[in-house]
C-alpha cells in the first residue's frame, strides 16, 4: 500500500465538523493527565476536520479514559475497523491451533482446496499457514481469490488482504462453521463484546456509524462498500469487522490479561513477537494481525485499519501495561492516518508533531487547482472548436493538438499502471481523482477524435 499511500498524499481533501460533547471517562494510571490528553484529541479533530472518532485507552483491569468526538455520541457505537480484522483471524486460527485442529506449520492445502483460489494448485502446496498469517506468503497486494499466484516475493514480507481472505476460508473448511458464526461464538460472546459483528446486517442492527469519503474537499456520508463474495479485495477477515471503541477495550484487556480463557499465553506471544522484519530498517516487524514496532521511544504493538471510509488504529504498549484504539469514520490518507501514527504519542509522554492548521486548507486549495488545469485543458479545445475549425492548419497547431487530445489523455489514463495501483483501488478509495481522470480523457479523446473526422472531411472535399 505504500506506493497507494504516496498517491493519496497528494488528493487530500478538507471536511466539515461538527463537534459534540461525548460520554467520558477517566481514571488514574501512569501519571497521565487525561484532561490535557482529551484537550489534545479535542485539538486533532477540530484540526484535521475528522467527523467523528472514539478513544479509549484501558489496562488489564479497567478503562483508564474514553470519550467521543464529533457526531459520535455513544462509545458503544460500532465503525467498521479495517484491518484490524485480522488479528481477530489470527486469534481464531491460534484458538484452532490449541484445539488441535490446524498446525500453522502445514500447507494450507491441508485444509482447503487450493485449485478453488490459485491459478496453479500447486502454490497451495508450497504456502504454509504461517505464511498467511505473517504476510510473507509470495501472494501480491492486489491480487483476489481465484487469480492467486506465488510471485517473486515468496519468503518475504507484502502486505496482502487476499492471505487473510484465505485465513477465513481456512477457518470455515476446519470449524465447519461461518467465519462469522466461529468468531462470534469463540472471541465476541465469551469476551462480552455486544457491540461487534462480522455482517453487515448485524453490523448495521447494532447502530453502524455513517462512514464518510471526500469528493473534491467535501465528505459524504456513503453505505460501506461491505464485500459480498470471493471476488472483493477486502473480505471480512481481513478487514470488515465492525466494533466499538467499549469492545475494542474489552478485546485489548483480553491481550493485557495474557489471553484470558481465549487463547494461553504462549499463543498470545506468538501473536505477538513470531513475526518477520517489513524491511531493512531493523524497526517494524509484522506477525499474526500485528505489527511490533520501535517507532515511538517505547515498544509497542500496533496495526491500523482502513476501508473506503473507515480507518482505525489500535496499540499495545507492553512496558506500561495498557491498551489503546481510537475509531474514525472517514478515509483521508493525510489527514486521518498521520493523526492515528501519532495520537498515542501524548500516553507516552511524547510530543505529537506540530502540524499549522492552515496546511491542510492550503493542500487542498492546491489538490483542487491541479483538477482544475486538467479540467481546463480538456474543456477549452470544445469551447473554441469554432474558433479552432477557422484557423489554419500549421505544424505547431498539430503538435499542440497531439499533447492535448493523445498524450495528455494517456498520462491521465496511464497514471494507475505508472504507480503500480491497480485503477478499481484509486476507484474505491479516492473517488474524486478517479473521476477526473476517467472524464478528463473520455474528453480529450472525443474532441481529438472529433477534430481528425473534421480533417479527414476537409481532405475529402479538397479531393473533390
Amino acid at each position: 500500500m505504500r506506493k497507494l499511500y504516496i498517491v493519496l498524499i497528494l488528493i487530500f481533501c478538507f471536511s466539515f465538523l461538527y463537534i459534540t460533547n461525548g460520554n467520558i471517562v477517566y481514571a488514574k494510571n501512569n501519571n497521565i493527565d487525561y484532561d490535557s490528553v482529551s484537550k489534545v484529541l479535542e485539538k486533532d479533530i477540530k484540526e484535521n476536520h475528522i467527523p467523528g472518532m472514539a478513544v479509549i485507552v484501558v489496562n488489564p483491569d479497567e478503562v483508564i479514559f474514553s470519550k467521543t468526538y464529533g457526531n459520535c455520541e455513544n462509545i458503544d457505537t460500532p465503525f467498521i475497523i479495517g484491518s484490524m480484522s485480522k488479528s481477530f483471524t489470527a486469534l481464531s486460527i491460534m484458538k484452532l491451533v490449541e484445539e488441535n485442529k490446524i498446525d500453522i506449520t502445514k500447507p494450507i492445502s491441508t485444509y482447503i482446496d487450493t485449485s478453488l483460489y490459485f491459478k496453479n494448485k500447486e502454490d497451495g502446496d508450497r504456502i504454509i499457514i504461517k505464511q498467511l498469517l505473517n504476510q510473507n506468503s509470495g501472494i501480491g497486494t492486489y491480487q483476489k481469490l481465484g487469480n492467486l499466484k506465488i510471485t517473486k516475493n515468496y519468503g518475504k514480507y507484502e502486505y496482502s488482504n487476499a492471505n487473510y481472505n484465505l485465513l477465513g476460508k481456512i477457518i470455515e473448511s476446519v470449524s465447519d462453521e461461518s467465519y462469522s458464526d466461529y468468531v462470534t461464538k469463540n472471541i465476541l460472546e465469551p469476551l462480552g463484546m455486544n457491540h461487534t459483528s462480522a455482517t453487515l446486517e448485524e453490523s448495521k442492527k447494532k447502530g453502524l456509524i455513517k462512514g464518510y469519503q471526500n469528493y473534491f474537499g467535501i465528505p459524504i456520508a456513503e453505505d460501506p462498500n461491505y464485500p459480498t463474495d470471493d471476488n472483493s479485495w477486502i473480505q471480512v477477515p481481513a478487514g470488515f469487522i465492525s466494533s466499538s471503541a467499549s469492545d475494542m477495550g474489552k478485546y485489548l484487556q483480553m491481550y493485557l490479561n495474557q489471553g484470558l480463557n481465549i487463547i494461553t499465553e504462549d499463543s498470545v506471544n506468538k501473536m505477538f513477537y513470531d513475526n518477520i522484519p517489513q524491511d531493512d530498517m531493523d524497526r517494524d516487524y509484522y506477525g499474526m494481525g500485528w505489527v511490533y514496532t520501535k517507532y515511538y521511544s517505547k515498544k509497542v504493538l500496533t496495526h491500523s485499519g482502513l476501508v473506503e471510509n473507515y480507518t482505525s488504529k489500535m496499540f499495545i504498549i507492553p512496558e506500561d501495561n495498557i491498551g489503546i484504539v481510537v475509531l474514525v469514520n472517514m478515509n483521508d490518507y493525510l489527514v486521518t492516518n498521520n493523526l492515528l501514527e501519532d495520537i498515542v504519542k501524548p500516553i507516552l509522554g511524547e510530543e505529537k508533531p506540530n502540524v499549522p492548521n492552515h496546511l491542510y486548507l492550503k493542500n487542498h486549495l492546491l489538490l483542487d487547482a491541479i483538477y482544475l488545469v486538467i479540467t481546463t485543458i480538456a474543456i477549452y479545445p470544445i469551447v473554441t472548436i469554432r474558433k479552432w475549425k477557422n484557423k489554419n492548419k500549421t505544424k505547431k497547431l498539430y503538435i499542440i493538438d497531439i499533447i492535448r487530445h493523445l498524450i495528455v489523455p494517456l498520462l491521465l489514463i496511464l497514471l494507475p499502471a505508472v504507480i503500480a495501483v491497480p485503477f478499481w483501488v484509486i476507484w474505491n478509495f479516492v473517488k474524486d481523482l478517479a473521476l477526473v481522470l476517467i472524464v478528463n480523457f473520455l474528453l480529450m479523446i472525443s474532441v481529438g477524435l472529433y477534430k481528425i473526422s473534421y480533417l479527414l472531411k476537409e481532405i475529402k472535399e479538397f479531393i473533390r
